[in-house]
């Protein structure tokens, strides 16, 4: 899927047919019997521009995580590559993957988990810093701090004060400055506001579309939440069981998912009116296990469309329209979704929601 996503020549971040895979094998047993292993991202790609907002979603448990992880280099790839800014830098090691780090930052899933209980904010942006600019005068760096702590919105007086003593909110803005800390280029941001309330989401999503305008930061938002990728994504990249299955303008996929998994994605998304009492379509069955992968497409045990050459082949990536992409065998017409949305959504013994 070399082509998926590539809105430009020169990407600043790229990963190329990369794949990750884990020993399912732990404890007293690790080292007798069958290897076997998770294949948590299977040949998937994805290109991030410069300055560009991406979002990644899919269920959970798709890799999405795994590949965030891959492309700043916190995870190494089993196969495939790793690029930024047009080099490859899939086997970067010691100093030469430190400095390149300063470049590449994330967001974590957790605040709570994420920032050291034992550190101060001043205590954590400062090592954040010191971290690639040791030689920074003390002055220097209490006017970087203090510079920080404005952009996202939190006052002088929050320096001295510990993680425990600040709400979601306001920990996942420590998150986000110690991200900007060191001026990265790109930033991967993982579930940003899943642990939130409403208010802090709404906060925290206008903090991130402000922030990334701005500072023109490339940024992969990884997350469930469709109005997040909505409100501040330019494109969009759905992942199913490790693979990329489809990429688009973000308009574009709102409007015209070209994958059977997408439309179903997208009608799973629960309505913010009150009044909307319909409720969210279901996709039959559970997600095949990532131990044993369904051969061709791994989405064809729960596609109401799939077809012989569904079970056998893996589609390529194709385009459907302008930057729009699919891994799917089929163009479906009007008809073929119009019948599929008035398909029946109650669910059946062993369905799951997406």
């Amino acid at each position: 899927m070399t082509e998926t996503g590539k809105n430009s020549a020169s990407p600043l971040c790229e990963a190329q047919e990369v794949s990750k895979l884990f020993s399912a094998r732990s404890g007293l047993r690790a080292g007798s019997g069958r290897a076997r292993y998770v294949r948590a991202v299977d040949r998937a790609s994805i290109a991030i521009g410069h300055g560009e907002a991406v979002g990644l979603v899919g269920e959970s448990g798709c890799g999405k995580s795994t590949l965030g992880r891959l492309l700043i280099r916190l995870e190494t790839p089993t196969a495939g590559e790793i690029l930024f800014d047009g080099k490859n830098i899939t086997h970067l090691k010691g100093g030469a993957l430190r400095r390149k780090r300063r470049e590449m930052q994330m967001i974590f899933q957790d605040p709570a988990s994420s920032l050291n209980p034992r550190f101060s904010v001043y205590s954590t942006l400062a090592e954040a810093i010191r971290a690639h600019s040791k030689r920074l005068s003390t002055r220097l760096l209490n006017a970087h701090i203090a510079a920080l702590l404005n952009m996202v919105g939190l006052p002088l007086s929050a320096l001295d004060r510990h993680p425990r003593e600040f709400s979601g909110g306001e920990r996942q803005r420590i998150a986000i400055a110690r991200a900007l800390a060191v001026e990265p280029r790109f930033i991967v941001a993982d579930e940003p506001v899943t642990s939130l309330d409403l208010t802090s989401q709404a906060q925290i999503t206008s903090l991130l579309t402000n922030l990334q305008r701005e500072l023109n930061v490339a940024i992969l938002v990884i997350t469930h939440n469709m109005e997040l990728v909505h409100h501040i994504c330019r494109r969009v990249a759905v992942m199913y069981l490790g693979r990329i299955v489809e990429t688009a303008p973000t308009e574009t996929l709102f409007e015209k998912p070209a994958h059977p998994y997408t439309r179903a994605l997208l009608a799973s998304t629960l309505s913010q009116n009150p009044d909307d009492r319909s409720r969210a379509r279901v996709l039959p069955g559970e997600p095949p296990s990532p131990l044993d992968p369904p051969k061709g497409c791994h989405f064809h045990p729960r596609c109401p469309h799939a077809q012989m050459q569904c079970k056998l082949i893996v589609p390529q990536a194709r385009e459907c329209s302008p930057d729009h992409f699919t891994m799917c065998h089929f163009d479906f017409d009007k008809e073929i979704i119009s019948a599929a949305r008035a398909a029946p959504t109650a669910p059946e013994n062993g369905d799951s929601q997406v």
